[in-house]
């Protein structure tokens, strides 16, 4: 079983822990899996030119920039899933917030490359993303009021929306509650056929 999964979330849904939970379990049935942070490539490649490799910092460059960054690094994805056997899966984003307003993190000539199989929105209730991101002190985020998580759950599920229609691929949305990280994984391998 070769797939490409790309798992998206806002910031402080608990994406990547859902993603480490679903490598764990995936590998504990058996099945081979690879998870490909989007942010930890664009940092390598950040790092390789030269450039200011802040994460958080990213966001408030031109769009030229973005855009062309984004290019770059779904070709070194594409790369390593041509390498990989059983599920990839992709962490990143559906859509970053910019002084620009919001911007695709999948656009069509990424998710060309990328050739998803499933896409998977993670989620969680407005008061607990918003109280997460408060709480992380490793991050330069934004604001983080209700209203704004609200916003951006929308805006993600509007974009995943396109994706699907640009890629025919399914959007799985999977809900990750406080302390039910498993669950969520679960919830995502069974989509899989995986559980």
């Amino acid at each position: 079983m070769n797939k490409t999964v790309i798992v998206t979330g806002i910031p402080g849904t608990g994406k990547t822990t859902v993603c480490n939970f679903v490598e764990k379990l995936a590998r504990k049935a058996g099945v081979e899996t690879n998870v490909i942070t989007y942010g930890t490539v664009m940092m390598g490649i950040l790092q390789k030119h030269g450039k200011d490799t802040e994460r958080d910092a990213m966001r408030k460059d031109t769009l030229d920039s973005q855009h062309e960054l984004q290019r770059e690094v779904a070709e070194a994805i594409a790369e390593k899933i041509k390498q990989a056997k059983g599920i990839t899966i992709i962490d990143t984003h559906m859509s970053i917030r910019t002084h620009a307003g919001y911007m695709p993190g999948l656009p069509h000539h990424v998710l060309q490359l990328l050739k998803p199989e499933m896409l998977v929105l993670v989620e969680a209730q407005p008061s607990e993303i918003s109280s997460r991101r408060m709480k992380d002190g490793t991050r330069k985020r934004d604001e983080a009021t209700e209203n704004v998580v609200k916003e951006e759950l929308l805006v993600s599920r509007l974009m995943a929306g396109a994706c699907a229609v640009a890629t025919g691929a399914p959007v799985k949305i999977v809900i990750n509650a406080e302390g039910k990280q498993e669950e969520a994984a679960k919830d995502i391998l069974k989509a899989l056929g995986v559980v």
